[in-house]
């Protein structure tokens, strides 16, 4: 017959909950043991305020000791550390944990004192009383409880003993040692409470960052944690974001409906945990929209292959709609430590290249260090050793600086790094990777870019022609005269001057 130990079951139960409690809850931990010293700090400068003037009123013969006095600036040195640290970013918890217990450790050794340096013949109060309370004010493993009271406990025997009379002594250790087990069953009875309460808060907490469809993070906790990252982010670290767009979605909801549609998000949102690092915060921003941010990720053509694994992985999904699923992704990597605002706007900038491109696109930018120019600036796109090109510097680099990009991809990263300053945009439509023609429909269609004039180069009349259909402000071909390209760059930047005025 097999007898089943209850109360076994019971405490390795609740062992398990507490190891739970200390590995998911480290930093709420910290954060109330943080808050519990500030309360200690604060309401026991109160009691001992209190206390005092009661005493002096109710008791005869009462003086104040060193240990009253040594309480205040106590009380007052770790409450003004606790409140600097406030304004810190999060402190690891093994600091936060250095620094209550040294407190708590000088608080008892003012206790022990103030016991010792009363009557001889009075047995000790406040350490055993304090001895009870500790574990109400402060949270760690039962382990750290016994160790940390243990040793205080020996102190306060030590000294008893060198103190005290004799039977005073073992009164005194009696009192202490039986303040230690019920503070040591408290401890317990507190810490299984405080572990479930944390444990179903994480869960809550947990819960509610969560898009219930793709099980991904939703907008909310996504871009909180993403706020944390840049708020701690140390100089020179690179990080990488992708944003992604479902293309076609509204048709695949309109032709195949919404239950169609649900399934192709949330097979996309186990396609994104499939390709990306568990580190990366992965979640959904919109409808069809989702983003991944990558932080200390350095290579682009790690985040590329990501992303192109992850497109081919959808190509083959089939959801019965006789058609194969595609995504237009933006993807960079910011080494020049911009702000999460600035990370985000050229993400969107990538994606809507790769709208431009067709769609099933994953457009990469790799965005240095934003530089200073002391002139107005113009992007110059143009194949490199252009004939054209050199004239273009040598006549108008003392009036402007000049960016030479040789492919078009450069040449947009550099448009949504220096839109704000750039006042002119020169397109040599025989461009490599992103022809000439796709940068003007980019300018021309891209909002925040759409005010800056483009001048185009033709190779001959049918790209001349299609540039002027995209609506490129002036089109030159490749012969044309120097003087004709510097009265229209004049002209240009003057007129944009004044509107922008």
């Amino acid at each position: 017959m097999t007898h089943f130990d209850l109360s076994n079951y019971s405490l390795r139960k609740e062992y398990k909950i507490i190891c739970e409690y200390f590995d998911k809850c480290k930093q709420s931990i910290s954060e109330s043991n943080r808050y519990s010293l500030r309360k200690a700090c604060m309401f026991i400068s109160m009691v001992l305020v209190a206390m005092i003037t009661i005493a002096y009123i109710a008791v005869p013969g009462f003086r104040i000791s060193l240990a009253h006095f040594l309480l205040i600036p106590l009380m007052g040195i770790f409450f003004l550390i606790n409140l600097y640290t406030r304004r810190l970013p999060p402190m690891p918890p093994a600091a936060v944990d250095i620094i209550c217990l040294s407190f708590y450790f000088l608080l008892f050794s003012l206790f022990i004192y103030r016991d010792m340096a009363s009557d001889p013949g009075q047995q000790a109060v406040w350490f055993p009383l304090f001895l009870m309370v500790f574990p109400t004010v402060y949270i760690a493993k039962m382990y750290w409880y016994g160790i940390f009271e243990f040793v205080l406990l020996t102190i306060f025997s030590v000294a008893s003993y060198y103190c005290k009379p004799h039977d005073i002594f073992l009164r005194d250790v009696y009192l202490g040692l039986a303040s230690y087990i019920p503070s040591m069953l408290c401890a317990q009875i507190i810490l299984v409470s405080r572990a479930k309460e944390g444990l179903a808060i994480d869960e809550l907490t947990r819960i509610s960052t969560i898009d219930k469809l793709t099980y991904l993070l939703n907008k909310g906790a996504l871009l909180s944690n993403i706020n944390k990252y840049f708020e701690r982010r140390k100089p020179g670290d690179p990080c990488g974001m992708c944003i992604i767009d479902v293309d076609n979605f509204k048709q695949v909801n309109d032709n195949f409906g919404h239950n169609v549609g649900d399934l192709l998000l949330s097979n996309i949102g186990d396609l994104l945990r499939k390709n990306f690092r568990s580190s990366d915060f992965i979640g959904r921003f919109g409808g069809d929209e989702f983003m991944v941010f990558m932080p200390g990720i350095a290579r682009i053509d790690l985040v590329e292959m990501r992303c192109r694994s992850m497109q081919m992985m959808l190509a083959d999904l089939d959801l019965g709609t006789g058609a194969p699923f595609t995504l237009s992704i933006g993807a960079i990597i910011d080494t020049g430590d911009h702000s999460m605002g600035e990370v985000f706007r050229m993400a969107d900038d990538a994606l809507y290249q790769s709208k431009i491109m067709g769609k099933n696109v994953v457009s990469s930018w790799v965005i240095p260090k934003s530089k200073i120019f002391g002139k107005p600036l113009i992007l110059h796109a143009c194949p490199p050793d252009m004939k054209w090109s050199q004239q273009l510097k040598q006549n108008e680099s003392d009036h402007y600086s000049i960016i030479e990009e040789y492919s078009g991809d450069t040449a947009l990263t550099s448009l949504s790094l220096y839109h704000e300053s750039i006042r002119l945009v020169i397109v040599d439509l025989d461009l490599e990777k992103i022809s000439g023609d796709q940068v003007i429909s980019y300018i021309k269609e891209r909002a925040g870019f759409m005010h800056i004039p483009v001048i185009a180069v033709a190779p001959d009349e049918d790209s001349f022609v299609e540039a002027r259909k995209l609506g490129a402000d002036k089109v030159f071909l490749t012969t044309e005269k120097a003087a004709s390209f510097k009265a229209a760059i004049d002209e240009l930047i003057s007129t944009g001057a004044k509107e922008s005025r």
